[in-house]
């Protein structure tokens, strides 16, 4: 045993040593310094009609790249047809064009393993085409082709409403991008082009002549820059250029420059409410700079040192020391069109919000009395100059930052020059850059999250009462222009009356208590329809029971009063209903059918008739259900000739998220005195959802008295 301790030491001391001597030979190596940075030659040519060529060689790989920016973007729109600029640059590519369908060029593209894509920012524009260079003239040709001869096909138009309405139904559901988009429009503005946000208001307002009129306008060769490289031989591709694209005539228009930021600085508290937030997001800052601004180095270096990552001020004091943050920092950004912001960022546990906002406002305050130390100079510059080199690891990288420094006429040495100055910076100068561009006692901090679980008021953060900012998404129904006048309710009242009697009579409706329905939901998916089971109760005013049976699973969504249960669709499993399902709820109330037609006289709304128009095929009449405060609750169309109710839309919640939701009655039948609809198709953003086959209808039956209970 003593033998085997002695080896076992003999070994321990050969590595000890051996690791000695490894270290010391480490610290006497001469490391060489780094090869200087080869910056391949780019050739730049431009053609008659003002379109800017630039063109590098690289024969590394049989690939052919080409990265198209467009002088354009969304701040050009118009306020009322926010979110123009984004449907054209979607429709532009998926609409087709003179030459080919978009499903045709789908089929092309996929034939060859390449990719034509373009979208259209806020300050610019963007398209790119991937192909093998064997097909570097066709890839050519299809970007010629969806850039200057567009059809804008109507169906792709309307598809592509439905992606941004889903986008717009679902923008509250993450509170970090809460966090990020209100906090954009503290700093800019909530009507500027740098904040503001597509409506489902301004996205109606959008039709093709919109989508035409501004590809003609703005989408022109004066406004196009080409970017080309990879596997290419230069004579041939500009000869190729001129095919495609030689003959297209420069445009009248000339861009005007994005506007000026006219930026208040103020000491403000902002809250975005989140009540089912688990996190606490907190963003403190103001407006930020420009790359041409002359200490533009310093702030590269001061922000590495206040919020750029481990090791910096915020996140080591946030994250590190107190542990009161998983994601703690920041970044002081410089734009090239219009000035970035500065920001530092946490999220946190409700019950650690104002612990962690005070110290990350400490951490900030630090750096205009505690110049950086050593250490913190030394990582601060290491982190930028040490993945200097990644600027030029690849020739996408070199060619398009050409572009932009050429769009912004800065100098192609621009990035090498800041490099430079970073080198130079010094304590002195990382303070003087603080105190220049953070003003520690003009600061806004916003708070997403729920404030009843704050470990303190936000008050207590000294900076006077918080505002709260209203984050509801306005619905389409509030954003139609309703005259509520007194002939038009005298008409929607007469009109519901007239729908009440060809529906039964109000005294059939005010004997329902209760109705208990059985039948199949046909669910629409792109390869066609598939059944499940339904059974549905509801006992009035206020409690609702559905079961859905799928593939063995059971799918619970139940009301009782001020409460109620569903079935997590991730995992399955029964969960209490949050404040925001039981507003949903509520609001399924009060469009409900049944206790409409009970109480066609309630005081507590109007209705309010809204025109004409054609539903599934029938001539109709609406009439808005609207509350005391203007708001509308749903929009009912009713036959012109019969009064049966056709159709019934609002805006509302369904599986795929929130959007304009339009249900069709139909194969009505007599039960107990009442017509009641037995097929109920339901839409949603102009897409079929469902469709609702009812095969038993019950009123006033039997329920157990435990039926609105949790199962």
């Amino acid at each position: 045993m003593k033998y085997i301790k002695f080896i076992l030491l003999g070994i321990i001391l050969i590595f000890a040593l051996t690791s000695m001597s490894i270290a010391q030979d480490v610290e006497k190596i001469d490391f060489p310094e780094l090869n200087k940075i080869k910056i391949p030659d780019i050739e730049k040519v431009t053609l008659e009609n003002g379109i800017t060529l630039y063109l590098l060689e690289d024969n590394s790989l049989p690939i052919f790249n080409v990265r198209t920016r467009i002088n354009c973007g969304s701040y050009l729109e118009e306020a009322d047809k926010i979110g123009l600029s984004n449907i054209c640059g979607n429709v532009m590519r998926t609409g087709g064009t003179s030459k080919w369908t978009g499903d045709e060029i789908d089929e092309l593209l996929e034939g060859i393993g390449g990719s034509v894509e373009i979208s259209i920012g806020t300050t610019s524009g963007n398209a790119t085409v991937n192909v093998l260079s064997e097909y570097s003239e066709l890839g050519l040709e299809v970007l010629a082709e969806i850039l200057r001869r567009p059809v804008f096909d109507q169906d792709k138009i309307d598809l592509a409403k439905i992606q941004v309405r889903t986008g717009i139904s679902r923008r509250n559901d993450d509170v970090g991008s809460v966090a990020r988009r209100e906090f954009t429009k503290q700093i800019y503005g909530k009507d500027s082009p740098y904040a503001r946000t597509v409506e489902y208001k301004t996205l109606d307002a959008i039709n093709r002549d919109d989508l035409v009129k501004f590809h003609k306008t703005y989408i022109q060769p004066q406004n196009i820059q080409l970017a080309i490289w990879g596997d290419i031989d230069k004579k041939n591709i500009i000869k190729l250029i001129k095919k495609y694209f030689g003959d297209w005539s420069i445009g009248s228009t000339e861009v005007p420059p994005p506007p000026k930021v006219d930026y208040d600085y103020r000491s403000k508290v902002y809250y975005a409410e989140k009540k089912d937030a688990k996190q606490s997001y907190i963003r403190i800052g103001h407006i930020g700079g420009t790359v041409f601004d002359e200490d533009y180095a310093d702030r590269i270096v001061m922000n590495s040192i206040l919020g750029g990552g481990f090791g910096s001020r915020v996140t080591d004091a946030v994250r590190t020391k107190l542990g009161l943050a998983y994601s703690a920092g920041g970044r002081y950004i410089s734009n090239f069109a219009y000035p970035g912001y500065f920001f530092m960022i946490a999220s946190t546990k409700p019950n650690n919000t104002i612990k962690a906002a005070k110290e990350m406002i400490k951490q900030i305050k630090s750096m205009h009395t505690n110049p950086p130390t050593d250490t913190e100079m030394k990582k601060g510059k290491d982190g930028y100059l040490n993945s200097f080199v990644f600027n030029f690891d690849t020739k996408s990288e070199v060619i398009n930052r050409m572009m932009t420094y050429d769009f912004y006429n800065l100098p192609s040495g621009f990035l090498q020059q800041e490099k430079e100055k970073v080198e130079k910076v010094s304590p002195e100068d990382v303070v003087a850059a603080a105190k220049n561009n953070i003003r520690t006692d003009q600061m806004i901090v916003l708070v997403a999250g729920n404030k009843d679980e704050f470990d303190e008021p936000l008050t207590s953060l000294g900076l006077g009462e918080a505002e709260t900012i209203d984050i509801s998404i306005p619905s389409p129904e509030n954003n139609q222009e309703l005259e509520i006048t007194p002939e038009n309710l005298q008409k929607g009242k007469d009109l519901l009356d007239k729908a009440v009697v060809a529906a039964g009579g109000i005294e059939s409706y005010k004997k329902i208590n209760a109705i208990s329905i059985k039948g199949q939901m046909l669910i629409s998916t792109p390869n066609g329809e598939f059944g499940v089971n339904l059974q549905m109760m509801e006992a009035y005013p206020d409690k609702q029971f559905s079961l859905i049976e799928v593939m063995g699973s059971k799918m619970y969504d139940i009301t009782n009063g001020n409460t109620g249960w569903k079935t997590d669709q991730a995992t399955g499993e029964l969960v209490q209903k949050t404040e925001n399902d039981m507003i949903d709820v509520n609001k399924d109330f009060s469009r409900n059918v049944i206790l409409l037609f009970k109480e066609s006289d309630n005081p507590s709304y109007q209705t309010v008739y809204n025109g004409s128009g054609n539903e599934n095929g029938q001539a109709v009449e609406y009439v808005a259900l609207v509350d005391k405060a203007g708001e509308i609750i749903c929009t009912f169309g009713f036959n012109n000739q019969t009064y049966q109710l056709v159709s019934k839309s609002y805006f509302g919640t369904t599986q795929v998220g929130e959007g304009l939701v339009i249900k069709y009655m139909d194969n009505f039948q007599e039960i107990d005195g009442a017509k009641i609809p037995m097929t109920v198709e339901t839409h949603m953003n102009d897409q079929k959802l469902m469709t609702l086959k009812i095969e038993e209808y019950l009123i006033n039956p039997t329920l157990p008295t435990n039926q609105f209970d949790k199962p």
